[in-house]
């Protein structure tokens, strides 16, 4: 039988719990009050059509467009090597006396990342030879992505909704 030090059966059992991580399920509060929905006291489509406009004249490009159901994107190049796209996704539904509009916004990152191209030569009884041949390959590699839950981010998009269907008066 082999006995291990203390330190090692600790830092075994530390990585064993760190690599599983906790259930992200757990967190999930599905509580009646929520930063992505707004109840609106227009129809569906109409609530789904403000939407709409409110994403283009930000510049999002819509991908999807129902009347109930539409989906846009925006990218963002916070430097050099590293892309963000944020997809933000709506559904209308009509609930007496108006309707509501939920609305979830996705983010995803990708980063630049190079490889270098090697090339390969062959010689019979030789055998083969890979040398680097000067070129380097990029491509733009998800990192990540996560649904935004930012409360303002939210409210901003549904102020800018309720003034697209209700524009605010403008002082004489």
């Amino acid at each position: 039988m082999r006995k291990y030090s203390a330190a090692a059966i600790i830092a075994t059992l530390t990585l064993a719990t760190g690599c599983g991580g906790s259930a992200v399920y757990k967190g999930e509060a599905f509580k009646e009050e929520s930063p992505y929905r707004r109840n609106l006291n227009v129809s569906a489509q109409k609530a789904c059509e403000a939407a709409q406009l409110a994403m283009l004249s930000q510049a999002y490009r819509i991908s999807h467009n129902e009347a109930t159901d539409i989906r846009g994107q925006k990218d963002f190049q916070p430097d050099d090597e590293v892309n963000v796209t944020i997809e933000l996704n709506v559904i209308c539904k009509d609930v007496p006396p108006g309707s509501i509009i939920f609305a979830n916004a996705v983010q995803t990152k990708y980063e630049l990342k190079k490889s270098a191209k090697t090339t390969s030569v062959g010689i019979p009884s030789v055998g083969s030879i890979s040398m680097p041949w000067g070129k380097t390959a990029e491509s733009l590699v998800k990192v990540g992505g996560e649904t935004i839950s930012d409360e303002d981010y939210y409210a901003r998009f549904f102020t800018l909704v309720k003034n697209i269907l209700e524009p605010p008066q403008k002082k004489k």
